[in-house]
């Protein structure tokens, strides 16, 4: 019986043994297999940190390009009007000058039949010996201040149609006049072009490129993309702006032409 119970006994302690060896296998295993979950559970942390930056990143990239989208739109919106709005202004120049031309005749009209109405006043003023008398003098000065003033008023609607006429054949010759000076009233960085105080009613064509400066000193170039009847829009020339230099409103451009 005591032979039984010692084998039962060395049964038992090498079967808690074993039982102990393996449970601190276990044990080790899964400290490990925590060790690696909670490794994976931080990376997956960063992840969804980096990922929830870059949705944040995406959204504002998202926002910035909608507002600058609804910008472009709105200016296109613009560009429409006012070109719509140049060819009413190219209409009424075109009214103005068959005015002007309508004007010119009856003023010349006007001048040739006062100046021949005085010249009759003046030979039935002057018999062999007698002087003019007041009442005649007065007619005759009379005649002659609406004759300076006709005259005047014909000199100045032909200066006017002259300058209409400039106006309309620079637009259909599509040429700047040289010297033609404005300044810089917008810059949009995010899209390179600018919008210049020059337009239409200064002569600014499509394609035309300007000089800009800032005081005596060279900043770049803009090549004019619209225009306006007050305003246009040009881009920036690429490269043409030095390293470390940004155009900025109140830049002063200016147009030079090529010479042949």
């Amino acid at each position: 019986m005591g032979k039984v119970l010692l084998i039962v006994s060395v049964i038992i302690t090498a079967a808690t043994a074993a039982l102990g060896f393996i449970n601190k296998g276990t044990l080790s295993t899964t400290k490990e297999e925590l060790s690696s979950a909670q490794s994976e559970v931080q990376t997956k942390t960063q992840q969804l940190t980096k990922a929830s930056t870059d949705l944040k990143t995406s959204q504002e990239s998202l926002a910035t390009v909608t507002a600058e989208k609804d910008q472009v739109t709105a200016q296109a919106e613009s560009l429409r009007t006012e070109l719509d709005k140049s060819k009413t202004d190219l209409a009424a120049l075109n009214t103005q000058m068959g005015t002007k031309d309508a004007e010119i005749a009856r003023l010349t009209s006007e001048v040739e039949a006062k100046t021949q109405e005085l010249a009759t006043l003046q030979q039935g003023a002057t018999p062999a010996a007698a002087d003019p008398s007041p009442e005649m003098q007065a007619r005759l000065q009379e005649q002659e201040t609406l004759i300076t003033k006709l005259q005047s008023d014909l000199d100045s609607s032909r200066s006017q149609l002259e300058e209409l006429r400039r106006r309309e054949n620079d637009r259909r010759t599509r040429q700047m006049r040289n010297g033609l000076e404005g300044r810089v009233l917008a810059v949009n960085q995010a899209w390179n072009f600018v919008v210049l105080n020059l337009g239409d009613r200064n002569g600014v064509v499509s394609n035309a490129e300007m000089l800009v400066k800032r005081g005596n000193q060279f900043i770049g170039k803009v090549r004019v993309t619209s225009v306006e009847p007050s305003t246009a829009i040009a881009d920036i020339v690429s490269n043409s702006v030095p390293r470390g230099i940004a155009i900025q409103p109140g830049d002063n451009v200016i147009y030079q032409a090529v010479e042949d």
